[in-house]
């Protein structure tokens, strides 16, 4: 009766555990890999918005959930085990077990690699322009790839009139004129700023 009892409990046990872990785990891995825009919807701030990206893009947008979740899943069942049979090894036969136990360890590399490729496919999706988030219902119009990281890397501040502006990032710390008051003002600087002439900003 007691090992129908414990095989009943370690499924429910198991689900209690990693389904929160997945859930808390998952999309910090993914936010973690370098994005050239911001892969959060620009309306709620969650992850995971579809994209206007062409077909191409799509499949390797499938492929690389599939990678990130196979990789993602045996990375994380198989450490446990790996970390397991490295301190077995060296109970059982010391010192000289240590390289049998060090090779377990190798086990989670090559799900590792699939899940950190999987996690750049899906950074390269997110850098195109957002379409629709499932969240809360955010739709947006199609724009070209370009023109959306172009903007993601863009400066948005005010004008004492209460227009606001959007510069390049380059001209981070210049002098910009704004087009509706005409007035002069100064982006946020940066660690390079260097002294430049006015120029026009661009409303937002």
């Amino acid at each position: 009766m007691l090992n129908a009892f414990l095989q009943a409990l370690a499924p429910k046990l198991l689900e209690a555990v990693l389904v929160p872990l997945v859930t808390w785990l998952a999309p910090r891995l993914l936010r973690s890999v370098p994005h050239r825009a911001s892969p959060n919807c620009p309306r709620c701030g969650e992850y995971g918005v579809r994209r206007w990206a062409p077909p191409g893009v799509w499949v390797v947008f499938l492929l690389s959930i599939f990678a990130f979740a196979m990789g993602f899943t045996f990375t994380l069942l198989g450490l446990p085990f790996a970390v397991l049979g490295l301190a077995v090894s060296v109970a059982t036969d010391g010192i000289a077990g240590l390289p049998r136990g060090l090779l377990a360890l190798t086990g989670p590399v090559v799900p590792a690699a699939m899940m950190i490729l999987g996690a750049l496919g899906l950074g390269f999706y997110q850098s195109y322009p957002p379409k629709w988030c499932a969240r809360c219902q955010a739709r947006w119009p199609r724009r070209s790839r370009a023109e959306h990281l172009r903007d993601a890397g863009a400066v948005v501040f005010g004008c004492a009139c209460g227009q606001r502006l959007r510069v390049p990032a380059t001209a981070a710390g210049r002098a910009i004129r704004c087009p509706r008051c005409g007035a002069a003002r100064r982006t946020a600087p940066t660690v390079d700023d260097t002294p430049g002439r006015v120029r026009p900003g661009r409303r937002v």
